[in-house]
């Protein structure tokens, strides 16, 4: 499998994606619970949202994200899927988690 970079561009329709998002974010974390969709998110700008994917071609990942309820309903006005060359690190995880805990002190 390869890894994929998939780059949204919001149409205007700010109320419609709002009132989609818990559609869309369910369908992206079912992505992931499948091992499909590593990562997504909005950008800062609010005008569009990075997805990475994991699959077998830009055929298969373009597949994954239109049953996305925002490609659906035409809010994502502009996509761009390119396969990305990037590692994913196993410790990165971990140390998130490790960094989000609270510190304990033990006399």
């Amino acid at each position: 499998m390869s890894l994929w970079i998939i780059e949204y561009t919001y149409d205007k329709r700010e109320a419609l994606r709002a009132s989609l998002l818990d559609e869309h974010s369910w369908y992206l974390a079912g992505l992931a619970d499948a091992g499909a969709m590593i990562a997504f998110g909005p950008c800062e700008d609010g005008n569009g949202e990075l997805l990475i994917a994991s699959g077998s071609s830009r055929a298969h990942v373009e597949d994954l994200v239109s049953g996305d309820p925002y490609v659906c309903v035409g809010a994502v006005k502009d996509m761009r899927i390119r396969r990305w060359e990037g590692r994913l690190f196993p410790s990165w995880q971990a140390s998130r988690i490790l960094a989000e805990e609270p510190h304990i002190e033990t006399s």
